[in-house]
């Protein structure tokens, strides 16, 4: 199945090609069925080449006939699965087909129809986080909506509400955007929020921001402007004489 791309993300958001593409060569390299090319064959192994820097080895009894012989040669092709690595460095590979998780239709259908999903970060890795929606998926940094070292730490462990916004069936890879979720359910409080104020309402904010003119405050969600004039009966020179930032009015 070709891969899957969400037209709405702009090739800016997907800057990070490059780790996405070191997070699926290693991801390949764990686990899912690939298609191999046979390099080489002898009465023991197979030697398969996998796409890798370094080959991958099948015990050649997976090719052996009823009559002895094998049924392989170079240059056919084979689909094989990586177990791990040998004491020579090779790749060990199985034949046996790995079953995809059962969810895999439902997530396909969730990135199709632009779905909110839930999952839970699993580790902190090169260029993002390692997250378990059913199946693992690749957050990068930059869609997190976290920014400081301390919050990517704490970051970990937690449920997340996310989407999909890449998804490679065949290859099981899947990338997960958390920050156009947070985007979106903080403009949707800002709405309601506005919604709810009405001229002449009293209410309490707390000053995000100072200027000469002003203070900029923050009522749950929504931002408004408390003019200079406005701060006090007397006169005010400047708005940080009577205010500071975190204040609450």
């Amino acid at each position: 199945m070709p891969r899957l791309e969400d037209p709405t993300v702009s090739q800016e958001e997907l800057s990070f090609a490059e780790i996405l593409a070191q997070f699926e060569e290693s991801h390949r390299s764990e686990s899912g069925p690939r298609q191999g090319t046979v390099l080489a064959v002898s009465n023991d192994s197979v030697v398969v080449d996998i796409g890798l820097k370094t080959e991958g080895v099948i015990p050649a009894e997976a090719f052996r006939k009823a009559d002895g012989s094998l049924g392989v040669e170079p240059g056919d092709l084979v689909t094989v699965t990586i177990t791990g690595r040998n004491s020579e460095g090779y790749y060990t590979l199985s034949m046996l087909k790995v079953e995809k998780p059962k969810d895999w239709a439902g997530l396909q259908a969730a990135f199709e129809e632009g779905r909110i999903i839930g999952g839970v970060v699993s580790g902190q890795i090169k260029g993002g986080f390692s997250v378990d929606i059913g199946v693992r998926a690749f957050l990068p940094a930059s869609r997190s909506g976290v920014r400081e070292a301390s919050e990517m730490e704490q970051l970990v462990g937690q449920e997340i509400r996310c989407k999909i916004i890449q998804l490679n069936v065949e290859e099981e890879d899947v990338v997960v955007d958390r920050r156009v979720v947070l985007e979106e359910e903080e403009r949707q409080a800002r709405e309601r929020r506005f919604a709810e104020i009405q001229e002449g309402a009293v209410l309490e904010g707390t000053v995000r921001s100072l200027t000469n003119f002003g203070a900029f405050v923050d009522l749950g969600g929504v931002e408004g402007l408390l003019h200079v004039g406005d701060l006090s009966w007397g006169r005010v020179n400047q708005p940080s004489d009577v205010l500071k930032v975190g204040d609450t009015v």
